[in-house]
Order: structure tokens, then sequence, then C-alpha cells
């Protein structure tokens, strides 16, 4: 089957009804703030997209039963990403729901709308940020600026390969400004895209044009957005004739960490991505 936008744009839809289900029967109430305007997605932002959804889909499962995490299909490279991989996670997103449906006793199902052939990669990706927003209502423990910290961390040492790539001195750490917020972050993280924007356009590449931060910036919505970052970074990483990816070792250390470090760590991301001016 050729898998197009639109078969992952339904997929979606039919994903958030499901958890529309699941929220009405924990007596969750809706997230109703006005969604980003996206253009010219790809199917890699999209795919990145949809990680961040099943990581908390799969919170939401470990939450409720306990059961264990489902598998993701091994994703090809970067620049390969198709629609078809983009539907394999939110498959894989659906299944953890489908357990917590079960646990739940909830034998309701949400229809999936018939395709509408016209729907492009930003319908899907909107729709897949609205479905994690969504989701992130239903968990009991949200995402936290920890969880934004590792995702910023590794998108940081991506982008260490790309400065010693330009051959450009890498830029000093940004200093720790006490008192950020998640909003702070998030609007540190869009200075971010704007920085990519202009490399992958150097590059030849397409890219992604998101603008607009929710009212009440939760660490959920931080994370959603540091995944497209970490997203845009490996992707312009692996257009290098012998990409060297980053060692497990080499990110950040874990541990609790407050917006503050969030925030220093996207400056210092903003920066590395300032002294590169194409992949």
């Amino acid at each position: 089957m050729d898998i197009q936008p639109a078969n992952c744009y339904a997929r979606a839809q039919r994903l958030l009804g499901e958890i529309r289900l699941i929220g009405a029967e924990m007596g969750r109430s809706p997230d109703a703030r006005a969604l980003p305007s996206i253009k010219d997605a790809a199917p890699r932002e999209c795919y990145f997209e949809a990680l961040a959804l099943f990581a908390k889909a799969d919170r939401l499962n470990q939450e409720l039963t306990g059961d264990p995490t489902d598998s993701l299909p091994h994703p090809p490279a970067l620049a390969q990403l198709r629609p078809q991989h983009v539907l394999e996670v939110i498959d894989a997103a659906l299944r953890e729901l489908d357990m917590v449906k079960a646990d739940l006793q909830l034998a309701e199902r949400a229809a999936e709308p018939a395709l509408e052939p016209a729907r492009q990669p930003s319908d899907v990706l909107i729709s897949l940020i609205d479905a994690n927003r969504q989701l992130g209502r239903l968990l009991e423990r949200p995402f936290t600026p920890s969880d934004v910290y590792r995702q910023v961390g590794l998108a940081s040492t991506y982008a260490a390969r790309l400065v010693a790539r330009a051959g450009a001195s890498a830029p000093a750490p940004a200093p720790f400004v006490r008192g950020k917020r998640p909003a702070d972050c998030y609007d540190k993280l869009l200075a971010c895209m704007t920085r990519l924007g202009a490399i992958a356009k150097a590059g030849g590449q397409t890219v992604l044009d998101v603008r607009g931060a929710p009212p009440d910036v939760l660490p959920g919505d931080v994370y959603d957005l540091a995944n497209l970052v970490l997203g845009e970074v490996a992707f312009l990483h692996s257009l290098a004739p012998d990409p060297s990816p980053p060692y497990p070792f080499e990110q950040h250390a874990p541990g609790r960490r407050l917006p503050a470090h969030v925030h220093q760590l996207a400056s210092t991301l903003e920066a590395q991505l300032a002294v590169v001016t194409k992949p």
C-alpha cells in the first residue's frame, strides 16, 4: 500500500478520538488552547512529533497498567523518512492506548475518518501536536523540564558535530539565569528553529515554518517543540557523507532540572547554530 499524508492524517484523527474517549472516562477536560501555525512540514517533522506522542502514550500505559512498552520499528536514515514511517509510530501509540482502554474496560472505539487526498504533512503535524497536548492532560506524571533537558541536550550534541564540521570554534556555554519559565524555554527553542531553517535553506533543504506559542506554556509543550528541534538538528547532521552519531555518554548528565537549566542549554544550542552556515 502506498502510504500518503492523507493516511497519516486520518489515523492521527482516529488517535485523537481515542484520546478523547479515554479522557472522558478519566474525567479529564480537553486542552482547548489554540494550535500553532504550521507551514511546509516534511515527514521527518511529523515523525519526531509522533515519537513524542508515543512517549506520552507509553507513559500513560505504564501509569495505568504497568504493561511493557510496545516496540517501535527501526527507522531508516532521516533523509529517507516517508509517511509510512510516521504511520508506524502512530500505530504503535494506538497500541499503547488500546492497552489503556482495556484496563479501563472501555469498549467504545473512535472511527477513522474517510481519506482526504489533499491533506499534507503540515496537516498531519498539527494533528499530532493536538494529540500530544490532549494526551498530556491524561498523565498523572506530566512531562517535566528534566524530560525536555534530555532532548535539548541531545540536540546540542548533534549541533556540536555541525560546528566542528563547519570548522568553527565552539561557543561558550550560555550563562545560567534563574527564574525562567516554560514559556521562556519555548521562545528560545522557536529561535533555534529559526536558526535551523536558515541553515537548511542555505543547504537547499526544505524549511519548516512554525509560529505561535500556546498560552500558559507547559513543560509538555516545550518537550514537543524540543523533539522537533532535535529532529531538525539530527537531519542536518545526517546529510554529511559519513556522519558520526553522538555516543550515549555524550549527552548531558541526568538529574532534576528546572526551566532555567533548559533555557541555558537551549541558549547554548542557539549559539552553536549561529556559527553553522550550512549542513
